[in-house]
């Protein structure tokens, strides 16, 4: 009968103007053979006892049981139940009608057949519901942004959401309110940027319309507030502030090297892990082959620098022409998780998204990214999924709340880092949660394991690199006998797949054309489904874009994504790919 609430049985706080919607059924010779009513009646009413007033205790609705006749002047007349503009079927209450703030009052529905039976028995939550008329219910107000996530806002309390943003981020912000919670309904929208005075009219970007549901805006320095006004049918708002800080990207240091890659500096055995100091040494090495690189200033080391495990500052990013970015997984990475983690629209709730996701921006900036680690399990570019969602192969565009059939629903994975700046359209593992389907039986972790990763010629942009290694091998320490990784044992697994052509063709789905793959993967046994699966990809979306530098040289290049951690890989080929990617950026040392 009438909506909300979700306690169908409980008296519920409902708005000043409350909308009541029901369904009748009426059997004809079985219960399962029914048609409409012929008409409906409909009355609302404070709760009173006989002889004493409003007393909120009373059972009104036993009453009305055993004492109709008490009611009767309290009806509505008899309306067709398919009567135009659904009278028959629904009624908006607090619009003429009076309804006293802060006390409970009952709204019921009676039907009546084609012979003239009428419905005799009164129920809660079937066609009585009870409720009280609430002075403080107000819409829920969702704010998205691609770059910045989403907010939630309820009432008037005028305290803002504050992101700290580089300049020039073209910003397109959505918006949409709901009250069905008590019974209202949207009338419109108002919004408007640096509001002086919420209550002249002039101060505002726009009117009050249902149909202001999104704006766009681009800043290149100073504080700027966006406000969105939202109001129901009973005049009830929600005022939500989002407070756009501009932070300068002056781009004037060649490398920042993020160590999100947490280990210790345990006696090595079968070498599963690096050592801290082993891995440090490994990616020093490498940044040492850029231009100007400085370990004691170019370096962000989360577990031990002194950061106390959080991610650098936009502001410290925005230094810096070039980010290679190591992670671990297993909720290791708590910085790489907090910044790429992604809220499904569906799932916005206050205060959801805590950190803005600069890498996007960064790249959408001209930045180049290198971004590779362990990539098992909950690690790599999974980190963007909330937990509950890590179960692989996963269609990011289709599936960003977890596996499901078809592609309806929550589709706002198009705005993950993962789908908008790496064009991957489907997630996968070698070690992780997977699905259920029948079509995975042929998935085994000791078939599909890597042998060596080999260059992907078959790609247009890929075949465009010339000095790009053919293949990228184990590093002998890893693959000896007695030792972790011993092919003749496990093979490596520490890897994420993109776009696996076999659960593609499954789902007939198709890469995106900005898809690029660099290196494809040999496993451990042919016969796995994902043998030849893309593991390192190009990224190609912003490769045209020159960054915006204060001083220095900056190019148009694109950046890099490996679904492994190089360490584990072959010393001489990882310092060519290093070497080559550094020249596309224009930072090799001479």
């Amino acid at each position: 009968m009438p909506r909300p609430p979700s306690n169908r049985n409980a008296t519920v706080s409902l708005g000043k103007v409350i909308r009541f919607e029901w369904r009748g059924t009426d059997p004809i010779d079985s219960p399962e053979n029914v048609q409409d009513p012929d008409s409906i009646r409909y009355l609302y009413h404070r709760v009173d006892s006989p002889g004493y007033g409003y007393k909120p205790d009373f059972d009104i609705v036993g009453d009305m049981n055993e004492n109709l006749w008490r009611y009767e002047e309290d009806w509505s007349p008899w309306i067709y139940y398919r009567a135009p503009g659904d009278s028959g079927r629904s009624k908006v209450l607090g619009m003429q009608e009076i309804l006293e703030l802060r006390r409970s009052h009952i709204f019921a529905v009676q039907a009546k057949d084609e012979a003239g039976a009428v419905t005799a028995i009164f129920t809660r939550g079937v066609n009585v519901r009870q409720f009280i008329v609430s002075v403080t219910a107000s819409p829920f107000l969702t704010v998205t942004a691609p770059y910045i996530g989403g907010f939630q806002f309820t009432g008037t309390n005028l305290r803002p959401e504050k992101r700290d943003l580089p300049p020039g981020v073209e910003l397109n912000f959505r918006w949409w309110g709901d009250a069905s919670a008590y019974g209202g309904e949207i009338t419109c929208y108002q919004y408007g940027w640096d509001v002086a005075d919420l209550n002249n009219p002039s101060d505002w970007g726009s009117d009050c319309s249902p149909y202001n549901v999104n704006c766009r805006a681009i800043w290149y320095s100073g504080v700027h507030t966006l406000f969105v006004r939202c109001v129901d049918n009973s005049g009830a708002e929600t005022l939500g502030q989002i407070e756009i800080n501009i932070v300068p990207f002056t781009m004037d240091r060649n490398l920042l090297w993020v160590d999100d890659f947490p280990s210790s500096n345990f006696l090595q055995q079968d070498y599963a892990m690096p050592r801290e100091d082993e891995h440090d040494a490994f990616w020093l090495a490498l940044c040492r082959r850029a231009s100007g690189f400085d370990p004691a200033r170019d370096v962000h080391d989360a577990a031990s620098g002194g950061y106390n495990f959080a991610p650098p500052k936009i502001g410290t990013v925005g230094r810096y022409k070039n980010i290679i970015w190591t992670y671990s997984s297993d909720l290791l990475s708590i910085c790489w998780d907090g910044i790429v983690r992604f809220t499904p629209e569906s799932q916005i709730e206050t205060g959801s998204q805590l950190v803005v996701n600069y890498l996007s921006i960064f790249l959408a900036k001209g930045g180049h990214l290198l971004t590779e680690g362990r990539s098992d399990r909950t690690g790599g570019l999974a980190a963007m999924l909330q937990p509950n969602a890590m179960v692989f192969p996963l269609n990011l565009r289709c599936e960003i709340t977890g596996p499901r059939e078809g592609c309806e629903g929550d589709t706002s994975g198009v705005y993950c880092m993962g789908y908008r700046d790496y064009c991957i359209t489907m997630l996968d593992k070698v070690t992780g949660t997977f699905r259920s389907d029948s079509d995975m039986r042929m998935r085994r972790e000791q078939l599909d394991a890597l042998e060596y990763a080999t260059r992907a010629d078959a790609d247009s942009f890929t075949a465009g690199v010339p000095g790009l290694p053919a293949t990228l091998t184990l590093w002998e320490e890893i693959t000896k006998a007695g030792r972790y990784f011993d092919p003749r044992v496990r093979g490596f697994n520490y890897v994420e797949i993109y776009d696996p052509e076999y659960w593609m063709t499954q789902k007939q789905a198709k890469s995106q054309g900005c898809f690029h793959p660099m290196y494809r993967m040999r496993t451990r046994n042919v016969v796995s489904p994902v043998n030849n699966a893309a593991v390192a990809l190009w990224v190609t979306k912003y490769d045209g874009v020159v960054p915006d530098v204060e001083s220095g040289v900056a190019v148009a290049a694109p950046s890099a994504h490996f679904g492994f951690e190089l360490w584990f890989f072959n010393r001489a080929q990882v310092n060519a790919l290093i070497d080559l990617i550094f020249e596309k950026w224009g930072i090799k040392a001479g």
